[in-house]
């Protein structure tokens, strides 16, 4: 008898921990689904724009599951604060590849497999940086452009990493081609991150934002060594990682042996633009974490 007693404690513990633990994802999704809905005027609505018509293939939000991988990504995010009082107010610390690709090893284990858990959350997500973008184009004017703000840097990585998993099967190669995206973004402005956008939700809104910050906003990048910013077409790439940039093979020099040991184990091949699905590069595998 004592043996069924502890028995039936383990199984009322468990029971104890899965309630807490459905509540607390319960309390998580209400972060973030909310702002799903959210109009251009602020108002909750479950069209993608009430004033005009729009191609957003989004326009009529998908159904979203109680629990899945998609769940899974959104919560994490609301977890670690991107959709508790908004873009502005979300401080993010620490490398957004590497946060991204974390979270896609967790809840992706499968790589390729989950197609339309995938396909989910990055709709789910473009759904929620496309409100962010409108929203502070509305409430901050013509210098909505001009603010940088890394939720959306994490986000759009994030969105990246899942359309990579669906092409290739090495996760190195998805990890060297979304820090070149990141890397865009981070040194740059909302211009990068608004095309990266608008060309995966094809939204009245955000092609009208993008025709205006193509006018107003120029194509800048940061030098990695003085850390000035210069026009995109005066930077040279480094031809080992493809991913840092310097204003003058002076600057290049400068920060080599800071940047070599990182610098010599990338594959610059990775970043072919016809590179076959099943590649498998011959160094650097070991610089991100294993699925499983």
């Amino acid at each position: 008898m004592p043996s069924g007693k502890k028995a039936r404690g383990r199984q009322n513990r468990a029971k104890k921990k899965a309630t807490r633990k459905a509540a607390y994802a319960a309390d998580l999704r209400t972060l973030w689904e909310p702002t799903l809905l959210r109009s251009n005027d602020g108002v909750a609505s479950p069209n993608c724009d009430s004033s005009s018509s729009c191609e957003h293939r989004l326009a009529v939000l998908p159904r979203i599951p109680r629990e899945g991988p998609a769940v899974s990504v959104m919560n994490s995010l609301a977890e670690n604060g991107f959709f508790d009082k908004g873009p502005k107010n979300t401080r993010f610390a620490g490398d957004p590849v590497k946060f991204c690709i974390q979270l896609a090893v967790r809840c992706f284990p499968g790589g390729r497999e989950g197609e339309s858990e995938r396909s989910l959350a990055t709709n789910l997500l473009l759904r929620f940086i496309r409100n962010v973008f409108v929203h502070s184009s509305m409430i901050e004017g013509e210098n909505w452009f001009h603010q940088r703000s890394m939720n959306e840097i994490v986000v759009c990585s994030m969105i990246g990493i899942l359309e990579l998993l669906g092409t290739y099967s090495d996760m190195y190669v998805v990890e060297r081609r979304v820090y070149k995206i990141s890397n865009k973004f981070a040194f740059g402005n909302r211009r990068d991150l608004l095309k990266f956008v608008a060309k995966r939700l094809p939204c009245t809104r955000l092609k009208k934002l993008h025709s205006a910050a193509r006018k107003k906003v120029p194509k800048v990048d940061i030098c990695n060594s003085c850390e000035n910013y210069f026009p995109r077409s005066q930077l040279y790439v480094c031809t080992g990682c493809r991913c840092s940039h310097y204003c003058s093979r002076e600057c290049q020099k400068a920060v080599w042996t800071r940047h070599k040991k990182a610098c010599t184990c990338y594959d610059p091949e990775v970043m072919r633009r016809d590179l076959p699905a099943e590649y498998v590069p011959t160094r650097g595998s070991d610089c991100v974490p294993k699925r499983g």
